[in-house]
């Protein structure tokens, strides 16, 4: 049963009691568990596909409802592309009797509302139940947890969406064992009252990966038993009500890859990025479901390691130094950087001067690294003049100057076609690199 605890170290006896409703039995605010006649089935077997073409939640031929009930074990739901994107808002609690996948389609996605009526799904039997790129909200689960997704079976979130549900404590998703990639769980709220720290998925073993747990009402991500087992890799859990993270008994965290939080309850500074993930609000950032984007100035950009997930939950392709959280950053500066045709030679010290214009889609702070060669030839003899220099920049959206002394390496300039370089360094994981060459003109000035 689950270790609940109050900041104190003890829950009143009402709370536990309330809780233990969730966990044990069935809730009043669940409807009775329909019982069906054995239907017409195909020969349907592990690996079928069936397909959903009617949004309506009546039963009918093409109906979800109707489709599970032709479920034995191990097949696929997928839905008619003319429902991709659409939201099925369903009346009651949907049972599911066999382990199945529920599978939107990859490009927008499908929407299951409960219409906080009730839970959206109820589990109670030994198999796993699969959502990939399906967005679940709506569900409601009383004074019981698990507002989306309650009982005993295994859950697999993929490129999927828990948000906006409501459960007892603010638990939204109660399970044997829960895994999720590339998915999010955001808006959870309670239907009680505050002052108790409860996970939002409540499990005896959790995985998440590159998923983004965050802005929920009352409590992160733990494990349900004392001996559970909490895994997070490269995965952003912050912004939730309670604790990010919750430790019942001897239940342990392991912490993979990198992974960040606003606070230490996941784990010190020495096994977690303490800061501000810098999310942005929930939103259609494109693919199957909202997420929430990771705005510049995220330290959550490029921090990724050990990256073994190849898109995010858009399917949006990820770097190999991959960002935290569901979503990968995309949206980087531009810089464009300019050089001037022509250089002035001091006459004094043979020293160059270079000089251009830098651009910025956003304003940020830099430095350029500049390096300025010349080819110079005396009978059948090649020799060459290079020197370089570094020059901080601050970059705007209008083109701003920018002059450095070309510091001698090897060789003196003298009048005639040279070779100038600048490129971006010591620039934030969300500026693009900026690079240019370009023929410059030598001549010396005049004393």
């Amino acid at each position: 049963m689950p270790a609940y605890r109050s900041r104190a170290g003890r829950l009143p006896l009402a709370l536990t009691a309330t809780l233990m409703l969730a966990v044990l039995g069935a809730c009043a605010d669940d409807t009775t568990a329909p019982t069906f006649s054995a239907p017409l089935r195909p020969n349907a077997a592990a690996g079928d596909v069936f397909l959903v073409t009617n949004a309506a939640d009546n039963g009918e031929i093409g109906t979800l409802r109707w489709a599970l009930k032709f479920t034995t074990g191990g097949e696929t739901i997928r839905f008619d592309a003319s429902l991709a994107g659409q939201t099925l808002t369903v009346d009651s609690t949907i049972f599911l009797y066999k382990s199945v996948t529920i599978e939107g389609p990859a490009g927008r996605g499908i929407t299951i509302n409960g219409g906080s009526k009730g839970r959206l799904f109820r589990a109670e039997f030994s198999g796993t139940i699969t959502f990939r790129n399906v967005a679940l909200t709506g569900g409601y689960g009383g004074n019981g947890a698990g507002g989306a997704f309650y009982g005993s079976s295994d859950l697999v979130l993929e490129n999927s969406l828990v948000y906006n549900n409501e459960g007892g404590g603010g638990i939204a998703i109660v399970a044997g064992n829960v895994t999720i990639t590339n998915s999010t769980i955001s808006g959870t709220t309670f239907s009680e009252q505050p002052g108790f720290d409860h996970p939002v998925v409540l499990a005896n073993n959790v995985v998440a990966t590159n998923s983004t747990i965050a802005n929920n009402a009352w409590g992160g991500l733990g494990s349900e038993t004392s001996i559970g087992r909490v895994v997070i890799r490269n995965s952003v859990i912050a912004n939730n009500g309670g604790k990010n993270c919750l430790q019942y008994g001897s239940s342990t965290f392991t912490r993979e890859g990198k992974n960040i939080s606003d606070d230490d309850t996941c784990g010190g500074p020495s096994e977690m990025i303490i800061a501000d993930p810098k999310l942005g609000a929930l939103a259609d950032n494109g693919g199957p479901a909202k997420t929430h984007a990771l705005l510049a100035g995220s330290p959550a950009i490029n921090t990724g390691t050990s990256c073994t997930v190849q898109v995010d939950q858009r399917y949006m392709a990820r770097d190999a130094q991959c960002d935290l959280g569901a979503f990968e950053f995309a949206s980087f500066t531009d810089v464009t950087i300019t050089i001037d045709g022509s250089s002035a030679v001091n006459q004094s010290n043979g020293w160059a001067t270079l000089t251009g214009t830098v651009t910025c889609s956003r304003s940020e702070t830099f430095s350029l690294q500049l390096g300025l060669e010349q080819e110079q030839r005396t009978g059948k003899v090649s020799t060459q003049a290079h020197a370089h220099a570094t020059e901080p920049v601050a970059c705007g959206t209008t083109p701003r100057p920018w002059s450095a002394s070309m510091v001698l390496d090897a060789g003196t300039f003298e009048n005639g076609a040279a070779t100038a370089t600048a490129y971006t360094i010591g620039a934030q994981p969300w500026v693009a690199t900026g690079w240019v060459t370009a023929p410059v003109k030598l001549y010396r000035a005049r004393k």
